[in-house]
């Protein structure tokens, strides 16, 4: 069989009776192939297309347009919105749906008078704005309608394939110039939200360069099942695809090679604080610069902002507590996280294990 196949790669015409699998070929397809009217290469020295209703790129009119407005057009088409990347950034909840990486475009508008610096509308909302969209261990009890706890999957919400956004990407496939001048497009003018982390990881890796460091904005809604870096690992917990040292340090490395990314936001959900007696019960995590699990952070650089909150489920006596703890901790790992990730890119330091680079003499005769 590997010869049949090798002989039908190197001469489709002599045997052109049949199809591979023994069929015969239909009688009208016998007949183009045997006077080689299909499958047959273009004359190299006639200047005229087969088919001559056929037009060139530069005899399209859409593509004379000038520069300007095709960009407007590009936009509208890929975002809804002509000036988006300004204005009114989409927020795109990204998900993994039986193996493949889907998104949904959040339909919560931003409304702010101030577009210099427009808040981040997906930090806080942990994505109830999308509940079909967050991950299935970031549901507490595990009994919420619609998602199943018996699936390894992370987002398995029965309503959420009927969610996923119908972006008009199909634009990007018509030749290779639109491709070229809109690609930047569709990920400059978008923010994206990932809340699990191998999601994100998949993503990017299918991104091509230009694609990839086009990418402006990015919220994380992270919920810590146990302190990353701390050697907590379960290799036999049914979290163990989704929750190690290995994929926190991989996630954050690849968002380090998110070369045009300035707006960055980590959004941790610890889960539920309740009051036990005299003293309060729930999943903490510390916070400083010196912890393990801020470590892979301080790879990411040339950040314009940087923006961290923690969200907590509290009753009524535990609330005071857990605010008195965080709220200062959480303030000064902001303050520290923003002063390290807005350094430019080519300063490195070496608490991230690299050594800062040195000018270096020219020594000439």
């Amino acid at each position: 069989m590997r010869h049949f196949d090798t002989w039908v790669l190197r001469d489709p015409y002599s045997i052109w009776h049949y199809y591979p699998t023994g069929h015969r070929w239909r009688d009208t397809v016998r007949d183009l192939i045997h006077s080689r009217a299909i499958c047959s290469p273009e004359n190299p020295s006639s200047s005229t297309p087969i088919n001559p209703s056929m037009h060139t790129q530069s005899q399209s009119p859409l593509l004379q347009l000038p520069a300007e407005l095709r960009q407007m057009i590009w936009s509208y088409v890929l975002t809804n919105d002509s000036t988006p990347t300004t204005l009114n950034p989409q927020t795109l909840h990204l998900v993994q749906l039986k193996g493949k990486i889907r998104h949904v475009r959040c339909p919560s508008q931003l409304n702010s008078s101030n577009h210099s610096n427009p808040p981040n509308p997906a930090l806080t909302q942990n994505r109830h704005c999308c509940p079909t969209t967050p991950a299935r261990w970031r549901i507490y009890d595990g009994r919420v309608p619609g998602h199943s706890d018996r699936l390894l999957y992370p987002h398995t919400h029965e309503h959420l394939p009927s969610s996923l956004s119908d972006s008009n990407v199909n634009l990007l496939r018509v030749c290779r110039r639109i491709h070229t001048e809109a690609e930047h497009i569709l990920y400059q003018a978008s923010r994206f939200d990932v809340d699990d982390l191998y999601t994100f990881i998949a993503f990017s890796e299918s991104l091509s360069p230009n694609a990839r460091g086009s990418i402006r904005r990015l919220t994380v809604q992270w919920m810590p099942i146990w302190i990353p870096m701390e050697g907590l690992d379960h290799k036999g917990s049914v979290y163990g695809h989704t929750h190690s040292d290995e994929l926190w340090v991989r996630f954050w490395e690849s968002v380090s090679k998110l070369g045009g990314l300035t707006e960055l936001g980590l959004s941790l959900d610890l889960g539920r604080f309740t009051s036990v007696g005299s003293g309060v019960s729930g999943q903490r995590i510390p916070f400083g610069m010196g912890e393990g699990w801020v470590g892979p952070l301080l790879r990411v650089r040339g950040l314009t902002d940087f923006d961290l909150a923690v969200t907590a489920r509290c009753d009524l006596e535990a609330r005071g507590v857990v605010e008195s703890e965080l709220v200062k901790e959480v303030g000064e790992l902001r303050d520290g996280l923003r002063e390290f990730l807005c350094r430019p890119r080519e300063v490195l330091d070496e608490r991230v294990g690299k050594r800062q680079k040195r000018a270096r003499l020219a020594i000439t005769a």
